[in-house]
Protein backbone atom coordinates (compact mmCIF):
# COMPACT_ATOMS: atom_id res chain seq x y z
CA UNK A 1 0.00 0.00 0.00
CA UNK A 2 3.06 2.43 0.91
CA UNK A 3 4.81 1.85 -2.32
CA UNK A 4 1.01 2.70 -4.34
CA UNK A 5 0.64 5.81 -2.32
CA UNK A 6 4.08 7.05 -3.08
CA UNK A 7 4.25 6.18 -6.50
CA UNK A 8 0.61 7.44 -7.38
CA UNK A 9 1.49 10.70 -7.26
CA UNK A 10 4.61 10.38 -9.73
CA UNK A 11 2.51 8.17 -12.21
CA UNK A 12 0.12 11.47 -12.16
CA UNK A 13 2.93 14.03 -12.75
CA UNK A 14 4.42 12.36 -15.45
CA UNK A 15 0.97 11.83 -17.36
CA UNK A 16 0.18 15.72 -16.78
CA UNK A 17 3.68 16.72 -18.08
CA UNK A 18 3.17 14.46 -21.25
CA UNK A 19 1.59 16.15 -24.52
CA UNK A 20 -2.07 15.00 -25.51
CA UNK A 21 -2.91 11.86 -27.06
CA UNK A 22 -3.48 13.32 -30.84
CA UNK A 23 -0.43 15.23 -30.55
CA UNK A 24 1.94 12.66 -29.96
CA UNK A 25 0.06 10.23 -32.59
CA UNK A 26 0.41 13.61 -34.91
CA UNK A 27 3.82 13.46 -34.29
CA UNK A 28 4.52 9.63 -34.84
CA UNK A 29 2.58 9.94 -38.24
CA UNK A 30 4.38 12.27 -39.77
CA UNK A 31 8.09 10.84 -38.52
CA UNK A 32 6.43 7.98 -40.63
CA UNK A 33 5.16 9.96 -43.52
CA UNK A 34 2.02 8.99 -42.85
CA UNK A 35 0.48 12.94 -43.80
CA UNK A 36 -3.01 11.44 -44.11
CA UNK A 37 -3.45 10.21 -40.69
CA UNK A 38 -1.27 12.94 -39.12
CA UNK A 39 -4.06 15.71 -40.62
CA UNK A 40 -6.74 13.45 -38.56
CA UNK A 41 -5.02 13.76 -35.34
CA UNK A 42 -4.18 17.28 -35.84
CA UNK A 43 -7.80 18.27 -36.51
CA UNK A 44 -8.78 16.74 -33.49
CA UNK A 45 -6.10 18.68 -31.69
CA UNK A 46 -8.06 21.45 -33.45
CA UNK A 47 -11.36 20.79 -32.03
CA UNK A 48 -9.85 20.13 -28.66
CA UNK A 49 -7.37 22.74 -27.63
CA UNK A 50 -9.51 25.35 -30.40
CA UNK A 51 -6.70 27.86 -28.80
CA UNK A 52 -3.49 26.23 -29.10
CA UNK A 53 -1.42 27.40 -31.73
CA UNK A 54 0.62 23.85 -31.92
CA UNK A 55 -2.19 21.96 -32.94
CA UNK A 56 -2.73 24.59 -36.28
CA UNK A 57 1.05 24.16 -36.82
CA UNK A 58 1.18 20.43 -37.24
CA UNK A 59 -2.10 20.62 -39.03
CA UNK A 60 -0.10 22.93 -41.30
CA UNK A 61 2.79 20.45 -41.10
CA UNK A 62 0.24 17.79 -42.04
CA UNK A 63 -1.01 19.99 -45.35
CA UNK A 64 2.39 20.41 -46.32
CA UNK A 65 3.05 16.76 -46.23
CA UNK A 66 -0.22 16.08 -48.61
CA UNK A 67 0.68 19.03 -50.92
CA UNK A 68 -2.14 20.98 -50.10
CA UNK A 69 -0.36 24.06 -49.42
CA UNK A 70 -3.24 26.51 -49.84
CA UNK A 71 -4.52 24.33 -46.74
CA UNK A 72 -1.30 24.38 -45.03
CA UNK A 73 -1.23 28.35 -45.04
CA UNK A 74 -4.44 28.96 -43.41
CA UNK A 75 -3.26 26.52 -40.65
CA UNK A 76 -0.61 28.08 -40.51
CA UNK A 77 -2.13 31.81 -40.02
CA UNK A 78 -4.70 30.31 -37.52
CA UNK A 79 -1.63 29.13 -35.41
CA UNK A 80 -0.35 32.71 -35.78
CA UNK A 81 -4.03 34.42 -34.98
CA UNK A 82 -3.78 32.82 -31.56
CA UNK A 83 -0.03 33.11 -30.75
CA UNK A 84 2.25 34.81 -33.49
CA UNK A 85 5.40 34.79 -31.74
CA UNK A 86 5.13 31.28 -30.97
CA UNK A 87 4.62 30.22 -34.16
CA UNK A 88 6.97 32.33 -36.12
CA UNK A 89 9.05 29.93 -33.62
CA UNK A 90 7.83 27.00 -34.23
CA UNK A 91 7.73 27.65 -38.18
CA UNK A 92 12.06 28.66 -38.04
CA UNK A 93 12.76 25.76 -35.62
CA UNK A 94 10.93 23.20 -36.86
CA UNK A 95 13.35 19.94 -37.70
CA UNK A 96 16.20 22.16 -36.36
CA UNK A 97 15.38 24.52 -38.92
CA UNK A 98 15.29 21.92 -42.06
CA UNK A 99 11.77 22.73 -42.94
CA UNK A 100 12.16 26.59 -43.43
CA UNK A 101 12.61 26.25 -47.05
CA UNK A 102 9.73 23.99 -47.45
CA UNK A 103 7.14 26.65 -45.44
CA UNK A 104 8.67 29.48 -47.46
CA UNK A 105 7.84 27.83 -50.45
CA UNK A 106 3.84 26.67 -48.63
CA UNK A 107 3.56 30.67 -48.70
CA UNK A 108 5.18 31.96 -51.84
CA UNK A 109 3.23 29.05 -53.71
CA UNK A 110 0.01 29.74 -52.08
CA UNK A 111 0.65 33.58 -52.64
CA UNK A 112 0.96 32.79 -56.62
CA UNK A 113 -1.93 30.79 -56.92
CA UNK A 114 -4.07 33.90 -54.99
CA UNK A 115 -2.06 36.10 -57.89
CA UNK A 116 -3.16 33.83 -60.67
CA UNK A 117 -7.11 33.82 -59.27
CA UNK A 118 -6.58 37.47 -58.78
CA UNK A 119 -6.84 37.19 -54.98
CA UNK A 120 -4.57 39.96 -54.19
CA UNK A 121 -5.12 40.91 -51.05
CA UNK A 122 -4.63 37.04 -50.13
CA UNK A 123 -1.43 36.42 -51.82
CA UNK A 124 -0.19 39.92 -50.15
CA UNK A 125 -0.61 38.26 -46.92
CA UNK A 126 0.83 34.94 -47.88
CA UNK A 127 4.42 37.01 -49.49
CA UNK A 128 4.22 38.63 -45.67
CA UNK A 129 4.89 35.44 -44.00
CA UNK A 130 7.11 34.31 -46.52
CA UNK A 131 9.31 37.39 -46.44
CA UNK A 132 9.55 36.76 -42.46
CA UNK A 133 11.14 33.00 -43.07
CA UNK A 134 13.18 34.30 -45.94
CA UNK A 135 13.72 38.20 -46.04
CA UNK A 136 16.13 38.16 -49.14
CA UNK A 137 14.06 36.10 -51.59
CA UNK A 138 14.16 38.00 -54.73
CA UNK A 139 11.15 36.40 -56.10
CA UNK A 140 8.55 37.14 -53.42
CA UNK A 141 9.25 40.55 -54.08
CA UNK A 142 9.14 40.22 -57.74
CA UNK A 143 5.02 38.42 -57.39
CA UNK A 144 4.57 41.58 -54.66
CA UNK A 145 5.32 44.02 -57.33
CA UNK A 146 3.15 42.30 -60.08
CA UNK A 147 0.83 42.26 -57.54
CA UNK A 148 0.32 45.88 -56.78
CA UNK A 149 1.00 46.85 -60.75
CA UNK A 150 -2.06 44.68 -61.35
CA UNK A 151 -3.57 46.44 -58.43
CA UNK A 152 -2.89 49.91 -59.83
CA UNK A 153 -0.31 50.87 -57.20
CA UNK A 154 2.20 51.32 -59.60
CA UNK A 155 4.48 53.23 -56.85
CA UNK A 156 4.34 49.96 -54.33
CA UNK A 157 5.21 48.13 -57.40
CA UNK A 158 8.23 50.09 -58.35
CA UNK A 159 9.25 49.83 -54.68
CA UNK A 160 9.09 45.98 -54.59
CA UNK A 161 11.47 45.79 -57.96
CA UNK A 162 13.63 47.94 -56.88
CA UNK A 163 13.63 46.24 -53.56
CA UNK A 164 14.96 43.23 -55.67
CA UNK A 165 18.10 44.97 -57.13
CA UNK A 166 19.13 46.10 -53.55
CA UNK A 167 19.83 41.98 -53.22
CA UNK A 168 20.50 41.07 -56.53
CA UNK A 169 21.96 44.71 -58.69
CA UNK A 170 21.74 42.69 -61.94
CA UNK A 171 18.33 40.65 -61.43
CA UNK A 172 17.39 40.90 -64.87
CA UNK A 173 13.21 40.48 -64.39
CA UNK A 174 13.54 43.41 -61.70
CA UNK A 175 14.95 45.28 -64.40
CA UNK A 176 12.54 44.16 -67.20
CA UNK A 177 9.48 45.26 -64.87
CA UNK A 178 11.66 48.57 -63.75
CA UNK A 179 11.47 49.12 -67.29
CA UNK A 180 8.10 48.51 -68.31
CA UNK A 181 6.80 50.97 -65.32
CA UNK A 182 8.99 53.21 -67.13
CA UNK A 183 7.31 52.56 -70.57
CA UNK A 184 4.07 53.08 -69.21
CA UNK A 185 5.71 56.64 -68.19
CA UNK A 186 6.39 57.34 -71.66
CA UNK A 187 10.07 57.87 -69.47
CA UNK A 188 11.77 56.23 -72.41
CA UNK A 189 15.42 57.19 -71.49
CA UNK A 190 14.82 55.84 -67.96
CA UNK A 191 13.05 52.48 -70.02
CA UNK A 192 16.24 51.85 -72.10
CA UNK A 193 18.77 52.35 -69.09
CA UNK A 194 16.88 49.66 -67.23
CA UNK A 195 15.97 47.43 -70.72
CA UNK A 196 20.03 46.91 -71.17
CA UNK A 197 20.75 46.01 -67.75
CA UNK A 198 17.74 43.39 -68.34
CA UNK A 199 18.63 42.23 -71.81
CA UNK A 200 22.56 41.76 -70.88
CA UNK A 201 21.49 39.55 -67.96
CA UNK A 202 18.99 37.69 -69.82
CA UNK A 203 21.72 37.03 -72.84
CA UNK A 204 23.81 35.42 -70.35
CA UNK A 205 21.68 33.08 -68.47
CA UNK A 206 19.78 32.11 -71.81
CA UNK A 207 23.35 31.35 -73.29
CA UNK A 208 24.60 29.39 -70.38
CA UNK A 209 21.28 27.16 -70.35
CA UNK A 210 21.49 26.79 -74.16
CA UNK A 211 24.68 25.33 -74.05
CA UNK A 212 23.62 23.14 -71.15
CA UNK A 213 20.52 21.88 -72.81
CA UNK A 214 22.15 21.63 -76.35
CA UNK A 215 25.53 20.57 -75.23
CA UNK A 216 25.63 17.06 -77.03
CA UNK A 217 23.72 18.45 -80.37
CA UNK A 218 24.23 21.80 -82.66
CA UNK A 219 21.58 24.46 -81.52
CA UNK A 220 18.84 25.62 -83.96
CA UNK A 221 15.74 27.44 -83.24
CA UNK A 222 13.46 24.91 -84.89
CA UNK A 223 15.01 22.47 -82.15
CA UNK A 224 14.31 24.89 -79.35
CA UNK A 225 11.15 25.28 -80.33
CA UNK A 226 9.68 22.32 -79.94
CA UNK A 227 11.40 21.86 -76.56
CA UNK A 228 9.63 24.67 -75.68
CA UNK A 229 6.35 23.44 -76.84
CA UNK A 230 6.14 20.48 -75.31
CA UNK A 231 7.27 21.63 -72.27
CA UNK A 232 4.74 24.31 -72.33
CA UNK A 233 2.28 21.48 -73.48
CA UNK A 234 3.36 19.41 -70.36
CA UNK A 235 4.07 16.60 -72.54
CA UNK A 236 6.57 14.22 -69.99
CA UNK A 237 6.47 11.28 -72.08
CA UNK A 238 7.24 12.90 -75.70
CA UNK A 239 9.74 15.09 -73.72
CA UNK A 240 11.54 12.54 -72.04
CA UNK A 241 12.14 10.98 -75.47
CA UNK A 242 13.09 14.47 -77.26
CA UNK A 243 15.53 14.89 -75.02
CA UNK A 244 16.92 11.20 -74.99
CA UNK A 245 16.67 11.40 -79.03
CA UNK A 246 17.47 14.84 -79.94
CA UNK A 247 19.42 16.35 -77.25
CA UNK A 248 21.46 13.16 -76.84
CA UNK A 249 20.97 12.55 -73.29
CA UNK A 250 20.70 8.79 -72.28
CA UNK A 251 18.95 9.80 -68.77
CA UNK A 252 16.44 11.51 -70.46
CA UNK A 253 14.07 14.15 -68.49
CA UNK A 254 14.64 12.79 -65.24
CA UNK A 255 18.73 14.15 -64.85
CA UNK A 256 17.94 17.32 -67.46
CA UNK A 257 14.36 18.61 -66.54
CA UNK A 258 15.87 21.51 -64.00
CA UNK A 259 17.67 22.77 -67.04
CA UNK A 260 15.26 22.50 -69.52
CA UNK A 261 12.59 24.10 -66.92
CA UNK A 262 15.76 27.14 -67.15
CA UNK A 263 16.00 27.30 -70.54
CA UNK A 264 12.46 27.76 -71.10
CA UNK A 265 12.56 30.72 -68.35
CA UNK A 266 15.30 32.34 -69.71
CA UNK A 267 14.35 31.77 -73.40
CA UNK A 268 10.80 33.86 -72.28
CA UNK A 269 12.54 36.13 -70.49
CA UNK A 270 14.84 37.35 -72.93
CA UNK A 271 11.89 37.59 -75.24
CA UNK A 272 9.84 40.08 -73.59
CA UNK A 273 12.84 42.00 -72.88
CA UNK A 274 13.72 42.26 -76.64
CA UNK A 275 9.93 42.94 -77.70
CA UNK A 276 9.84 45.49 -74.95
CA UNK A 277 12.88 47.32 -76.27
CA UNK A 278 11.33 47.22 -80.05
CA UNK A 279 8.07 48.91 -79.20
CA UNK A 280 10.12 51.52 -77.40
CA UNK A 281 12.23 52.09 -80.12
CA UNK A 282 9.35 52.31 -82.29
CA UNK A 283 8.11 54.94 -80.01
CA UNK A 284 11.20 56.37 -80.67
CA UNK A 285 10.94 56.46 -84.26
CA UNK A 286 14.44 54.73 -84.46
CA UNK A 287 13.07 51.54 -86.69
CA UNK A 288 16.43 50.20 -87.32
CA UNK A 289 16.94 49.14 -83.37
CA UNK A 290 13.31 48.75 -83.45
CA UNK A 291 14.00 45.88 -85.94
CA UNK A 292 16.95 44.51 -84.43
CA UNK A 293 15.36 44.14 -81.12
CA UNK A 294 11.56 43.08 -82.38
CA UNK A 295 13.35 40.20 -84.73
CA UNK A 296 14.91 38.82 -81.68
CA UNK A 297 11.23 38.48 -79.77
CA UNK A 298 9.82 37.40 -82.51
CA UNK A 299 12.37 34.78 -82.89
CA UNK A 300 12.34 33.92 -79.22
CA UNK A 301 8.51 34.43 -78.67
CA UNK A 302 7.69 32.47 -82.02
CA UNK A 303 4.21 31.89 -80.92
CA UNK A 304 3.38 35.56 -79.14
CA UNK A 305 0.58 37.25 -81.28
CA UNK A 306 1.84 40.83 -80.37
CA UNK A 307 5.54 39.88 -81.20
CA UNK A 308 4.88 38.61 -84.43
CA UNK A 309 2.49 41.49 -85.23
CA UNK A 310 4.84 44.40 -84.88
CA UNK A 311 8.01 42.73 -86.37
CA UNK A 312 5.93 41.96 -89.92
CA UNK A 313 4.27 45.04 -89.65
CA UNK A 314 8.12 47.45 -89.62
CA UNK A 315 9.00 44.90 -92.09
CA UNK A 316 5.89 46.25 -94.42
CA UNK A 317 6.62 49.61 -93.83
CA UNK A 318 10.13 48.72 -94.77
CA UNK A 319 8.91 47.23 -98.05
CA UNK A 320 10.26 43.82 -96.76
CA UNK A 321 7.29 41.74 -97.97
CA UNK A 322 8.22 38.51 -98.21
CA UNK A 323 9.81 38.30 -94.57
CA UNK A 324 6.75 40.37 -93.56
CA UNK A 325 4.32 37.91 -95.00
CA UNK A 326 5.98 34.97 -93.46
CA UNK A 327 5.63 36.23 -90.06
CA UNK A 328 2.05 37.29 -90.89
CA UNK A 329 1.15 33.82 -91.70
CA UNK A 330 2.79 32.54 -88.85
CA UNK A 331 0.91 35.12 -86.69
CA UNK A 332 -2.72 34.01 -88.43
CA UNK A 333 -1.71 30.21 -87.63
CA UNK A 334 -1.49 31.09 -83.90
CA UNK A 335 -4.05 33.17 -83.90
CA UNK A 336 -6.91 32.36 -86.94
CA UNK A 337 -9.12 35.07 -85.71
CA UNK A 338 -6.66 38.05 -86.09
CA UNK A 339 -7.90 40.43 -88.15
CA UNK A 340 -4.80 42.71 -88.74
CA UNK A 341 -2.73 39.28 -89.76
CA UNK A 342 -4.98 38.55 -92.50
CA UNK A 343 -5.70 41.98 -93.37
CA UNK A 344 -2.05 42.40 -93.92
CA UNK A 345 -1.12 39.51 -95.86
CA UNK A 346 -4.42 41.02 -98.47
CA UNK A 347 -1.88 43.90 -98.15
CA UNK A 348 0.91 41.93 -99.09
CA UNK A 349 -0.20 40.43 -101.99
CA UNK A 350 -1.98 43.41 -103.46
CA UNK A 351 1.48 45.46 -103.34
CA UNK A 352 2.78 42.28 -105.62
CA UNK A 353 -0.02 42.96 -107.98
CA UNK A 354 -1.07 40.04 -106.88
CA UNK A 355 -4.62 41.30 -106.66
CA UNK A 356 -6.82 37.75 -107.25
CA UNK A 357 -5.09 36.07 -103.82
CA UNK A 358 -5.57 39.51 -102.12
CA UNK A 359 -9.37 39.83 -102.97
CA UNK A 360 -9.36 35.94 -101.56
CA UNK A 361 -7.49 36.67 -98.34
CA UNK A 362 -9.86 39.63 -97.82
CA UNK A 363 -12.91 38.33 -98.44
CA UNK A 364 -12.54 34.91 -97.07
CA UNK A 365 -10.63 35.30 -93.82
CA UNK A 366 -10.97 39.11 -93.08
CA UNK A 367 -14.08 39.99 -94.13
CA UNK A 368 -15.84 37.50 -91.94
CA UNK A 369 -13.84 39.13 -88.59
CA UNK A 370 -14.90 42.63 -89.60
CA UNK A 371 -17.50 42.90 -92.13
CA UNK A 372 -17.83 47.06 -91.31
CA UNK A 373 -14.01 47.94 -91.73
CA UNK A 374 -13.78 50.96 -93.51
CA UNK A 375 -9.77 50.16 -94.84
CA UNK A 376 -11.18 46.62 -95.88
CA UNK A 377 -13.65 47.79 -98.09
CA UNK A 378 -11.87 50.42 -99.80
CA UNK A 379 -8.35 48.18 -100.50
CA UNK A 380 -11.40 45.63 -101.94
CA UNK A 381 -12.82 47.94 -103.93
CA UNK A 382 -9.29 48.74 -104.91
CA UNK A 383 -8.55 45.49 -105.78
CA UNK A 384 -11.11 44.89 -107.80
CA UNK A 385 -11.16 48.25 -109.87
CA UNK A 386 -7.35 46.80 -110.58
CA UNK A 387 -8.75 43.01 -112.12
CA UNK A 388 -11.47 45.51 -114.37
CA UNK A 389 -14.63 44.71 -112.14
CA UNK A 390 -15.78 47.87 -111.29
CA UNK A 391 -19.00 47.01 -110.68
CA UNK A 392 -18.13 45.07 -107.49
CA UNK A 393 -15.32 47.61 -107.32
CA UNK A 394 -18.28 50.38 -106.71
CA UNK A 395 -20.23 47.95 -104.39
CA UNK A 396 -17.34 47.44 -101.97
CA UNK A 397 -16.52 51.80 -102.38
CA UNK A 398 -20.26 52.54 -102.10
CA UNK A 399 -20.44 50.66 -98.70
CA UNK A 400 -17.47 52.05 -97.04
CA UNK A 401 -18.76 55.54 -98.01
CA UNK A 402 -21.97 54.63 -96.22
CA UNK A 403 -20.50 53.02 -92.99
CA UNK A 404 -18.26 56.55 -93.02
CA UNK A 405 -21.20 58.47 -92.90
CA UNK A 406 -23.25 56.67 -90.47
CA UNK A 407 -20.06 56.71 -88.12
CA UNK A 408 -19.72 60.69 -87.82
Amino acid sequence: MKRALILLPFVVFLFIGCPATWENACKIYIQQGDYAHAKEQAIVGTQTSPDYYGAYCLLGKAETGLGNYTEASKAFQEAYKRDSTATIKWLKSDEGGRNVSVFWQVFYGTALTNYLDKQYENSLINLKFAKILDPTNVSQFILEGNIYADMGEKEKAMKSYQSVLEFDNENAEASYFIAKMFFDRQNYDSCITYLKKSLKTFEKEYDKMKNQVFKNVEFNQDLATQLIDLWKERKKDELDQFVKVKLGFDEGLRAQEKNVERFVKENEGYGRSHYLAGIVYLNLKNDTLALKHLKQSAELLYSDPDALYFFAELLVRMNKFNDARKYFERLVAVKPDDFAGWFYIGVIYAQEKNYKKAIEVYEEKALPLEPDNIDLLTNLAVAYREIGNTKKAMEYLMKADKISKEKK
